[in-house]
């Protein structure tokens, strides 16, 4: 299970000129390869960025079937299960407050935690220095990515 950071998603579908834009787009050409998977409160991060620049038909399409945008799976927050979020969310808080006194953003810091709860091989970011040091997942760009998650 790799971990998808939402900067790949943006640079995709907003910066095409950018200068990592080639190798941001021949990872996303590997994603049926990879058992790709993104946090659904990290979709719901990417949709609040994306949503100042996809129409509105594209920002429902983004938030309601991304699966359909690109071929990754959309997890729940760990430990979030049938029954009601009182259960859980105190769990998730202090998990949360625990990487953000690592001096990590709340976006990233779902995102870490994430990846931590759930065993991820990898954290794929073009934000590597933001990661690094804070998550026991191996953390890498795209364009360091190998099937094992480690840098090439």
């Amino acid at each position: 299970m790799v971990f998808l950071d939402s900067n790949l998603f943006l640079i995709d579908r907003f910066f095409r000129r950018d200068a990592v834009y080639p190798a941001n787009r021949k990872f996303l050409d590997r994603l049926h390869d990879i058992d790709a998977t993104i946090p659904l409160i990290t979709l719901l991060e990417l949709c609040g960025a994306a949503s100042f620049r996809l129409n509105e038909a594209e920002a429902d399409l983004w938030l309601h079937d991304f699966t359909t945008v690109y071929p990754v799976r959309v997890l729940d927050p760990f430990g979030a299960g049938p029954e009601p979020a009182a259960g859980w969310i105190g769990s998730w808080i202090d998990d949360l407050s625990r990487y953000v006194s690592r001096r990590m953003t709340f976006g990233d810091a779902m995102l870490a935690r994430e990846a931590d709860r759930y065993g991820a091989e990898a954290l794929v970011t073009w934000n590597v220095k933001d990661f690094e040091h804070r998550t026991g997942v191996p953390v890498c760009r795209p364009d360091e990515f190998r099937e094992s998650g480690a840098r090439s």
